[in-house]
């Protein structure tokens, strides 16, 4: 049997320079595809996982302030900022915060936080509270507020009070403007002995009189 030649050429074939070409413009079209699906991916997961350590951190804040009332070891100025005549049924229409307000104790102030210690300021907190129940002085039982911003929140005025979007969004979701969490929620002390009579008085304070409830006679609280 004769042996076999080998064609020499078909060694040194393989991909032509159209073939590259054509193969780098359809690399170039699925990235250009799939790019604003990663885009929004990112800025939404970035997104989210701010509003959850904003979440987390308003709640932190409702916890502490409970627990020192209900410890009962606490003065006024321990307490949120007052929002000076505002009720406790419309604590969530309070504005929001101005961030030329430098004074603590005005319930407009937005106070830095740093969660992660680099000394950076990741969130600004606008703590506040209503009138509310107050026995000798010391409010005992009241409405309160917390909203958390981005850091690089930014507006002249009161901010808005209205919380950030959490759909998925290529964008920052507004929350340069917009609380990334928002908290309301009733806070009364409880180891004090007219306890129970403050916190009925403060219930009827926000309902109307043919549906109050009624006070124990043992109370010295006015109802």
């Amino acid at each position: 049997m004769p042996p076999q030649k080998v064609n020499p050429r078909a060694q040194e074939q393989g991909l032509t320079l159209i073939e590259c070409l054509v193969a780098i413009v359809v690399v170039g079209l699925v990235s250009s595809a799939i790019a604003p699906a990663l885009v929004l991916s990112v800025a939404t997961r970035v997104h989210s996982q701010k509003a959850e350590q904003a979440l987390a951190l308003a709640q932190s804040q409702i916890d502490s302030t409970r627990v020192l009332v209900e410890r009962g070891e606490y003065t006024v100025a321990d307490l949120p900022p007052l929002d000076t005549g505002r009720a406790d049924k419309d604590v969530a229409m309070a504005l929001g915060p101005n961030l030329g307000v430098t004074d603590p104790t005005n319930f407009a102030y937005a106070q830095p936080v740093d969660i992660d210690g680099n000394g950076q300021p990741d969130f600004l907190v606008q703590r506040f509270r209503a009138v509310g129940e107050v026995v000798n002085g010391t409010p005992v039982a009241f409405a309160m507020g917390v909203r958390v911003y981005d850091r690089d929140a930014s507006g002249a005025g009161n901010l808005s009070t209205a919380p950030a979007s959490l759909v998925m969004t290529s964008t920052n979701g507004r929350r340069n403007e917009r609380p990334l969490a928002t908290l309301y929620t009733t806070i009364a002390a409880s180891n004090q002995g007219e306890s129970l009579c403050n916190l009925i008085t403060y219930v009827n304070s926000g309902v109307v009189s043919g549906s109050r409830k009624n006070v124990p006679t043992i109370c010295t609280v006015a109802p």
